[in-house]
Parts: C-alpha cells; structure tokens; sequence
C-alpha cells in the first residue's frame, strides 16, 4: 500500500534534502583551500616564472594542474631563496615547486613521494676565460666560485669545503658578479642562467663548461609545521603519480624542453 505524502512531508523533505546539498557543498569550500607557494624572487624560468601577472613554466603548471584536481588554489609569494626556506620551515608559505631531496631538508618538510623534474647543475665563466674542467672539482680549487645561497649544486659542490665560495641572493646578482670579475667560476642551472643572461643582455659574454657538476631529481615539499601537511603531501602524491602517465604531462615537459624523470 502507498502512502501519500503530504504538503507538510514534502516540504520536510525539501528542507532535509537542501541542508544535505548545502553540507556537502559546505565540505568542498572547507576542504578546498589557497595554498601558499614560495619562490625566488627572480625568475627561473623555464622552471617558473611571472608572464602578466601569471606564473608559468613546467614546475608551475605541473603544480597548477595537480592542485586544480584537488580541489586547491595556487598563490605564488616572491622571496630571496634563502628566506623562502626559512619561511617553508616555520609555516609561513605551505610548499615550494621545486627543491632537491636532502637529510637536513627533510627535517622541515614533507616531499611528495616521486620527483616531478630533474634539474641540473652547471659551471659558467667568462668568455675570456682560460679555465678548462676535466670533472674534478679540486683542480679548480684555487679559484673563486659564485652560487646562490640556499640553492643545492650536489655533493661533490654543495658539501666541498675545499673551495673558495662566495654566495648571492639571486641569479642575477650571481651573473653580474661573474661579469664584474667578482668571482672566476658560477654555478647554477643552464637554462635558467642563459635566459637571465639573455635578458641582462650579457649571454654572448658567458660560456658554460662540461661536464655538468650534479644532475638530480626535483620534488614538490609541504612544511611540516603547517596543519594537514603530511595529508596533502601524500594527495598530491597521489594526484602527481596519475597526472604523470597522462599526455598533458608530457606536453608541459616537451613545451619547455625538459625530458621525462628518470623513475
């Protein structure tokens, strides 16, 4: 036998099914949320850098899409690199796009389980220079290197006490040292430091050497101090692992010349 519902039941049931709508719909909004992404307060591109107010490059767009499925907003906030990670280690940004895998790193982060990138290091000098490199960083000891402070070359360069180094807060004030005669030897990222170089309009003036000095994977890091960090660390996780079998993936890394992670 049927039951006939009544105008006072259907309007209870209205009401129940909109609280349920609106609670679901509540959920999303808390779940979703801006995440804040520190970044150096130059360009390094073609990793990421500011187009008319919009962040590209691989790392960025890899980290765009990979938020977007979340359900999370993306807000890039410019720092010199080594406040960037002190500002990752105390929770006042949520993440960074791009940072080497490293015991002393690990303390304050949480890393996403695979890479997303490889990036490699380089030594650039002068083009009048006369410095050869055979892959032996101590042959080279009696000149003078430039590197940014807080960025990670490798071993062999990064933890080598046996070499004059003089840091800098960004790229360009690297390159302008290097220029200057500052330093004899920079060491960053190739493609980055051609297109600062491009753009300062010194890069006929620069050359860089081989063999590359590092060559390694880049991860996506969450601060461990923030609240749900390790959550999201493993969801992104998750989402990266899937949106790095998909096409789109492989077009963003194609787009800016870079070749598939080795994992």
């Amino acid at each position: 036998m049927k039951m006939k519902l009544t105008q006072s039941d259907y309007q209870a049931w209205l009401i129940r099914h909109f609280v349920a709508v609106f609670c679901l719909i509540l959920c999303s909004l808390v779940n979703a949320k801006e995440l804040i992404v520190g970044v150096s307060e130059t360009d390094y591109k073609p990793f990421y850098y500011e187009e008319a107010g919009e962040f590209k490059g691989a790392a960025a767009e890899i980290a765009h899409h990979v938020a977007k499925q979340l359900g999370h907003h993306l807000t890039f906030k410019r720092f010199p690199w080594k406040r960037v990670q002190y500002n990752l280690a105390i929770g006042r940004i949520d993440m960074v796009i791009l940072y080497f895998k490293t015991e002393e790193r690990a303390k304050d982060v949480w890393y996403v389980d695979i890479p997303h990138i490889y990036e490699s290091s380089s030594l650039v000098v002068s083009n009048s220079s006369d410095i050869e490199f055979s892959g032996q960083l101590l042959e080279l000891s009696k000149r003078s290197f430039g590197n940014v402070s807080g960025y990670w070359h490798g071993k062999n360069y990064s933890e080598n006490t046996q070499l004059l180094k003089q840091e800098y807060s960004s790229t360009t004030a690297l390159l302008e040292a290097l220029h200057r005669g500052k330093v004899d030897i920079g060491v960053g990222n190739k493609p980055v430091m051609t297109a600062l170089a491009t753009s300062m309009g010194i890069v006929n003036e620069i050359k860089f050497l081989e063999p590359k000095i590092d060559y390694a994977p880049d991860y996506i890091a969450f601060s461990k101090v923030k609240s749900g960090s390790l959550p999201l660390a493993n969801a992104f996780s998750r989402k990266l692992k899937a949106f790095m079998k998909t096409d789109a993936y492989r077009d963003i890394l194609h787009q800016y010349g870079f070749e598939l992670p080795e994992n």
